[in-house]
């Protein structure tokens, strides 16, 4: 499977160079006082991330482990008022929670002298917004010489007189040294649930872009002038004067300021979390669903998958693709991507078929998880395991009896160690038991996506439809219509899959 880099241009990097890019794995493959606060606070953060009122380094071998919300604002009541009583009943106080993310995979391509606008589809509303910019891969200072906040209006224009200039600690302007990310300061800015942001970047500097690789089947979520176009961060639109891709560009997260719902569920995932070879994500149809619950008991789900992503970091006799679009270890990212976020409960994580695929073994992998599971319990936050799908030999890949043997092991320890806070055993449910088949260790063809390893839109839809709302601490759901129809085989034993 090779694949074309898509936006190409300056800032992408060139649109003639090719990457070979595969799966899971590899290639081998945020009333107001407290945000009036912020204004007449002097918050330095040229070197720092804020992160929730708390300032923490985080470069790119270590992940910060500070994790706090910011103040909460002086608590207000409303009164009842009957002829025997009056009950004062607390109003909810708001609270950070991250909305949406996004986490930088890799450096590619050079920026400078340009606008860059990503668009974030926030899964809840609130009265005000917060990103943060990444120059994780970067191997200069990455100069913001100013941002922008709007409302889109599709594609890359955004909605007239909805614009917000954004500050950083204050300032327009903010240098972010490699391997680091910042916080800009609070928006005062309403949003809805499943509202989509323009968010536009000038780089006033010369960088290598970080980025998030993902997907040509992926829907366009970055616009970008060529180098050398300036500031046209308050521009009505882009088109025209650039590129647009299915990537985006040094916003990693956007967190709203909220009064209602529950804390959020980061999926700390790979290429199969990611949407791989597919138009549809499974955490997608998974907020899908919890969206139809009353607003006090929704949840966001945030989706921090990368393709090509390994649990554990590389060695030298099991290279991984961590440096070439894979993303940083899921051990390494988790805290920067999923523990210190703000307004988090629940990591799921979803990683290990690509640290067998490189070569690592089922006890090296299970040793990962423990750690994992030792970092989330540390930080306060439950941690959901999930069974890793069945997979098979393709053109492309050979997956040996060995990888399968661990692939099993690990699957076995994953049910049934009790290690983890809750399970979602997946692999049953993918696995190719259904319509008179009994083949346990392989997917199930109408899910797959072609390459015996990735769930396409119907294997996504399924994936998301099995997920036991209580293992996520949710009520009872409603599942979305199935793409294809199933009758499972009888006398197939999926429960033992794969």
């Amino acid at each position: 499977m090779t694949h074309y880099l898509p936006g190409g241009g300056p800032l992408a990097g060139g649109s003639g160079r090719r990457r070979r890019v595969f799966s899971s794995r590899r290639s081998r493959n945020w009333p107001l006082m407290a945000l009036l606060a912020v204004v007449t606070a002097a918050v330095v953060v040229a070197a720092t991330l804020v992160s929730g009122g708390t300032t923490a380094a985080t470069n790119r071998s270590q992940t910060a482990t500070i994790k706090t919300d910011p103040p909460s604002a002086p608590p207000t009541a409303s009164s009842t008022t009957t002829a025997a009583t009056t009950t004062t009943v607390p109003a909810p106080q708001p609270v950070w929670r991250v909305a949406w993310g996004s986490p930088m995979a890799w450096g590619y391509g050079v920026a400078s002298d340009a606008t860059v606008r990503d668009l974030a589809t926030v899964a809840l509303g609130g009265q005000a917004v917060k990103f943060r910019v990444s120059n994780l891969w970067g191997t200069q200072p990455l100069v913001i010489g100013a941002a922008t906040l709007a409302q889109s209006a599709g594609g890359s224009a955004i909605v007239p007189g909805s614009s917000h200039a954004v500050t950083f600690g204050g300032a327009p302007s903010v240098t972010i040294p490699p391997g680091q990310a910042v916080y800009t300061d609070p928006v005062q800015m309403a949003v809805t649930e499943n509202e989509t942001l323009a968010i536009s970047l000038w780089v006033q500097s010369t960088t290598v872009v970080s980025l998030h690789w993902c997907c040509t089947t992926s829907p366009i979520r970055d616009y970008f002038t060529a180098n050398g176009r300036g500031n046209l961060t308050a521009a009505p639109t882009l088109l025209g004067v650039g590129y647009q891709s299915t990537q985006t560009r040094f916003v990693d997260s956007v967190d709203v300021l909220e009064t209602t719902g529950q804390p959020s569920i980061v999926v700390v995932g790979d290429s199969i979390t990611d949407g791989y070879n597919s138009t549809l994500r499974w955490t997608h149809v998974l907020q899908e669903r919890i969206d139809t619950l009353p607003a006090s008991e929704q949840r966001a789900v945030i989706n921090e998958g990368i393709s090509a992503n390994a649990l554990l970091p590389p060695t030298a006799a099991v290279p991984t693709d961590e440096t070439k679009s894979g993303g940083l270890a899921g051990l390494t990212r988790l805290a920067s991507n999923a523990l210190d976020q703000p307004g988090v409960g629940e990591v799921v994580l979803f990683l290990g078929t690509n640290d067998l695929w490189f070569g690592s073994s089922a006890s090296e992998v299970i040793a990962g998880y423990q750690q994992a599971i030792a970092q989330a319990h540390k930080a306060g936050v439950r941690i959901v395991g999930v069974t890793l799908l069945p997979r098979s030999t393709d053109k492309d890949e050979y997956w040996s009896p060995a990888d399968q043997e661990n692939l099993v092991t690990v699957d076995d320890w994953i049910r049934n160690s009790g290690a983890f806070d809750g399970v979602l055993n997946m692999a049953p449910v993918m696995a190719d038991v259904y319509n008179g088949q009994c083949n346990p260790a392989a997917m199930f063809p109408p899910y797959d996506s072609g390459d015996n390893l990735h769930p396409n839109p119907a294997g996504q839809t399924a994936f998301a439809d099995a997920i036991n709302p209580a293992t996520l601490q949710l009520p009872p759901l409603p599942q979305v219509p199935p793409l294809v129809s199933v009758t499972p085989t009888p006398g197939c034993d999926a429960a033992s899959a794969p």
